[in-house]
């Protein structure tokens, strides 16, 4: 049995801190042949910019397709609240297509493209609109970094 790495449970995090309008984008690089486990987004402080601030994570192939739209000044997330791939609270991307509405479906469907064999980033992007300062979000990426074992028959 030979082995090429070393198994690891990897968590990685960005925190947006609100700055004013404009473009917030912070990712988190996956090495090939991770899996990827969760996302968390965590509202630490709700935003406050004039008329909107809405998050979308995902990666290069489709930039919403972890979560959508997830407004962060109030409307999804309460300051304290989070959402993740179990708890998607609605705002999950094509890349989580199941249906968490209830315990009974709760691994009835798949989550696409949790592995893949070539490094890719995970990115959170928010878009405010109007002034504000007080907001607060954390995305954090929990990755598998599994050991590889040959087969032998």
């Amino acid at each position: 049995m030979a082995t090429s790495a070393i198994p690891s449970v990897v968590a990685e995090e960005v925190r947006f801190v609100e700055n004013g309008a404009g473009v917030y984008t912070g990712s988190i690089v996956l090495p090939a042949y991770a899996t990827l486990l969760d996302v968390v987004v965590h509202a630490e402080a709700l935003w406050t910019a004039g008329t909107s601030a809405t998050m979308i994570v995902g990666d290069a192939v489709d930039d919403d397709g972890i979560f959508t739209a997830v407004n962060l000044k109030a409307t999804d997330l309460l300051a304290g609240e989070s959402i993740s791939f179990t708890r998607a609270g609605g705002k999950q991307g094509a890349d989580l297509a199941h249906d968490y509405t209830s315990v009974a479906t709760i691994g009835a469907s798949q989550s696409n493209r949790r592995f893949l064999g070539t490094e890719r980033s995970i990115t959170g992007k928010i878009t405010s609109v109007g002034a504000g300062t007080a907001g607060r979000t954390r995305m954090v990426v929990i990755f598998a970094r599994p050991s590889s074992v040959q087969v032998t028959q």
